[in-house]
């Protein structure tokens, strides 16, 4: 974390220091764009706006405290930012789609088709398909989570249990309707 501060620091004094920072946070920003935007050209143009707001935007950055304030929950709240700008810009009912992956839900032994889990979640605000994806693609804490959406550990933990009951709750239900 000492050496993220200093990092910020010097990188907003000269903007050469900003390739650091980059180069950590780029991997893990990709990535979670990548499990919200299926278009891969959409998917860069984001992760690159996102970069260019940062750097854009680096002289306003301040630490608050190192427990309340991190940089890369700064970072998230840019994607998440970008990422509903994205979807905001698109046509109403456009959907995400191409995905051949399968989940297994844990404790039972059916497996669950990717696609349909992924038509169930657009059902949820992008706010909550954001989260989702945070916590469940980017492995982010609940504490993480509170930082980015400036909200309590304990009210993100509240707010992702109500979410995944309602997707499990949809997802019973259809794969009931299927097997009638």
């Amino acid at each position: 974390m000492d050496q993220e501060r200093e990092k910020v620091i010097q990188a907003k004094k000269n903007l050469k220091e900003f390739d650091y920072l980059y180069r950590k946070y780029f991997p893990k920003i990709n990535n979670f764009v990548y499990h919200r935007v299926n278009n891969e050209s959409d998917r860069q143009e984001i992760v690159s706006n996102v970069f260019f707001k940062t750097m854009k935007k680096l002289s306003l950055f301040r630490y608050l405290d190192s427990k309340n304030s991190s940089f890369s929950a700064w970072l998230y709240r840019i994607a998440v930012n970008e990422i509903n700008q994205f979807y905001r810009n698109q046509k109403r009912g456009e959907r995400i789609v191409d995905m051949h992956e399968f989940n297994h839900v844990e404790g039972t032994d059916m497996s669950i088709n990717f696609e349909l889990v992924q038509s169930k979640m657009q059902m949820f605000k992008q706010e909550d398909q954001n989260l989702i994806a945070l916590k469940y693609y980017e492995k982010l804490s609940y504490k993480e989570l509170g930082d980015i959406y400036k909200k309590s550990e304990g009210a993100m933990k509240v707010k992702m249990h109500r979410l995944l009951s309602k997707l499990r709750d949809s997802l019973e239900k259809e794969i009931e309707y299927e097997r009638s």
